[in-house]
């Protein structure tokens, strides 16, 4: 497929995957995959990926999807060519939440990391919630390590702080710290960030917004910088 001619696909959600409220984001997402297959990734989930991919198998067969995990719980995981040829095969690419520390140790500047923005490249859509959204960025934000920054897997410039309707005082004090000198986006629960190849748009109950040192502007009144290309 030419270049000019790949319609990629992006999806940031802040939580609440595969859980009633969702719907609207992950059915746009799914509606843009080639087939309605997903492949979900569960290195953020270091606990329960059975219980991560069996969940999202329940809840993308009401939106008339399949699922199959692509466990990649390891950084040996991620070289396996078991896993790498999931990610080349894929339809729909999703990473599920949990620890983004995790995911961050797991997948950064492996070959899986190589094969899932090879996919977003060629035209596969690409979503995270929670976690598995903050790990897609240039820089993923880890809490449990006093809110420091550590490199993402480079989709997009932004830093993602999910569950933001709920969000404690030390995580409002982080992002607007960090909002100093960094793009930060916020998301609300079930509400995803969508990027359709051109614009971004939001889809779900809650609100995405831009956090600036001084407040926050909704998507819509400002635009997070597109995704890199």
């Amino acid at each position: 497929m030419a270049e000019s001619t790949v319609r990629r696909t992006l999806l940031l959600l802040g939580g609440n995957e595969w859980r009633h409220g969702s719907e609207a984001a992950d059915s746009w997402w799914l509606a843009r995959a080639s087939r309605p297959e997903v492949t979900v990734v569960t290195s953020a989930a270091q606990d329960i990926p059975d219980t991560q991919v069996n969940w999202a198998a329940a809840y993308f067969r009401e939106l008339g999807g399949t699922v199959e995990g692509c466990q990649i719980q390891t950084r040996a995981g991620a070289s396996d060519p078991r896993h790498l040829g999931q990610l080349a095969d894929a339809a729909a690419i999703y990473l599920c939440g949990g620890d983004p520390a995790a995911a961050q140790e797991v997948l950064f500047e492996t070959p899986a990391a190589e094969a899932l923005r090879s996919a977003y490249r060629a035209g596969v859509p690409v979503a995270g919630s929670s976690a598995g959204a903050m790990i897609l960025g240039t820089e993923c934000l880890i809490p449990g390590q006093d809110f420091a920054l550590r490199p993402g897997l480079g989709l997009f410039a932004a830093i993602v702080v999910p569950h933001w309707s709920g969000a404690s005082r030390r995580w409002a004090e982080a992002a607007s710290r960090l909002a100093r000198e960094h793009e930060v986006v916020a998301l609300d629960e079930s509400t995803g960030l969508c990027w359709d190849g051109g614009d971004w748009a939001v889809r779900g109950p809650g609100r995405a917004v831009l956090v600036t040192g001084t407040g926050e502007v909704a998507v819509g009144e400002g635009r997070p910088s597109p995704p890199v290309e």
